[in-house]
């Protein structure tokens, strides 16, 4: 674990780092209303399992129903907590996606390297407590190493992720992303999860799964969903084969189709040149 200086700012507020847990005390947090989270036993202390949400403004209202469902198992669980990791480059846009959840959220001020992530220029802003957040770069090129299934001292001052730093440690390539992590073992039980299993009548059984450090497989269910659409092109496309198998090669119209098509595009260009 590397050990790093601490920051003047940070001289006598042990409590944002003095987990033992190695992911949580690399997290600057703050509630939904801004309040900066200062003292992570007291703040966590019930909890066993978190939630991180990898996600962005763009998109976002095609999610309501999995907002919804992260609210109400943060609600009434009080053992889950769901924390938000923005991947947007505008502050506003950052703060808005949480202003009316009970979630936590990554603070905002940490220097994130998003260009593979987000559009936009990012802003220039002020680093919080002149602290040295871990980037992506570092994660990825293993400048930086976490190590995750064991405790540390949480005495010793470590560097915070940022939040890109973070979005590449759930491996979160794409929005939404979600990973659940499970604190008594201390280290990832899911990556990129699909928000369907935060539905009410399915949530139950993952989360006892995730509280005993079990990954779930991928399921029937999950490789339909994931695989919906060249399902569907590979059906069509037997159906249409035993359809000319049948019928002869008469009823083989496809070919004859698709050089109408190749015609009338060629008469086109032709016209527009």
């Amino acid at each position: 674990m590397p050990v790093a200086d601490l920051p003047q700012d940070l001289i006598g507020s042990s409590g944002l780092y003095n987990s033992p847990d190695p992911l949580l005390r690399r997290l600057r947090l703050e509630d939904h209303t801004g309040a900066p989270v200062m003292n992570l036993q007291r703040t966590f202390g019930a909890t066993d399992l978190l939630v991180l949400y990898a996600g962005s403004a763009q998109g976002s209202h095609n999610l309501a129903g999995f907002h919804r469902s992260l609210t109400e198992l943060m609600i009434k669980d009080k053992a889950v907590s769901v924390i938000y990791v923005s991947t947007d480059v505008d502050a506003k846009l950052a703060l808005a996606a949480t202003a009316q959840q009970p979630w936590y959220r990554m603070i905002y001020e940490d220097d994130s390297d998003f260009a593979p992530l987000a559009k936009g220029e990012p802003e220039v802003i002020e680093i919080a407590r002149g602290e040295d957040f871990v980037q992506a770069m570092e994660i990825e090129t293993g400048a930086e190493v976490v190590t995750f299934g064991e405790e540390e001292d949480p005495q010793d001052y470590v560097r915070p992720l940022s939040r890109a730093g973070m979005s590449i440690t759930m491996q979160a390539y794409s929005t939404p992303s979600i990973s659940v992590y499970n604190l008594k073992a201390h280290q990832f039980v899911a990556r990129n999860v699909r928000p369907v299993y935060f539905a009410s009548d399915k949530v139950g059984v993952h989360l006892a799964a995730w509280r005993k450090g079990e990954a779930l497989g991928v399921g029937l269910q999950d490789f339909i969903a994931r695989l919906k659409w060249p399902l569907i092109a590979l059906l069509i496309a037997i159906l249409y084969h035993a359809y000319v198998f049948i019928n002869g090669e008469e009823a083989n119209f496809l070919p004859k189709l698709l050089d109408q098509i190749s015609w009338r595009s060629r008469q086109m260009m032709g016209q527009a040149i």
